[in-house]
């Protein structure tokens, strides 16, 4: 543990000269739930707790990298291809926001735990849990035109059969822009992607 805590450490120092404790943290979890996950697959699945652990392990893992890539990775990326925030070189006065229907949705079979859907208004949430498939969320949202922003759906697969499907997309306007499939008893998705 103090190894994982040291490289974490080491990572963030040399990213900047002042420790970053929200991304230390971010690789810390990444990495520990990650391996933690990977060690627990060398267990045989049959025995009590291990499947839950390893799917609670693994959403964990993939909430850590996706404030990772929502905190850390997006902007520099945004911000490296010129989409950044402030006025239009023309000085003139367009709106940089414009309204865009966004929908998330998990199909498959039997139920799903939602860790996340983001972004959604202020006074809005999606369930913990859906008991049964399909699940859908339709919302408006005020979406930056130069800098979308990551939208974000994680789910996990309610305990079912081997057979058993998970599959999640987003749409934003009817786009697809992003989709992701799981299939067996410990299936999750992971679905983010950015607006055109």
């Amino acid at each position: 543990m103090a190894v994982v805590a040291g490289t974490a450490v080491g990572i963030a120092l040399l990213l900047g000269s002042v420790i970053d404790f929200v991304l230390v943290g971010l690789i810390a979890a990444v990495v520990v739930f990650g391996g933690l996950g990977a060690a627990l697959r060398l267990i045989p699945g049959s025995l009590p707790f291990v499947p839950t652990t390893r799917s609670i392990l693994g959403l964990l893992t993939l909430a850590a990298l996706a404030g990772l890539l929502y905190l850390y990775v997006y902007p520099v990326v945004a911000n490296s291809t010129g989409a950044g925030l402030g006025p239009s070189p023309s000085g003139s006065s367009t709106s940089l926001t414009r309204q865009a229907t966004v929908v998330y949705s998990l199909t498959g079979s039997g139920g799903a735990s939602i860790s996340s859907a983001s972004p959604l208004p202020n006074d809005d949430a999606a369930p913990a849990s859906v008991d049964q498939l399909p699940w859908e969320k339709t919302v408006q949202l005020t979406v930056n035109k130069k800098t979308p922003g990551l939208f974000t759906l994680v789910a996990i697969g309610l305990p079912s059969g081997d057979d058993a499907q998970l599959v999640c997309t987003i749409t934003v306007d009817g786009v697809v822009i992003a989709h992701d499939e799981s299939a067996g008893a410990y299936r999750s998705v992971f679905c983010n992607g950015t607006p055109q």
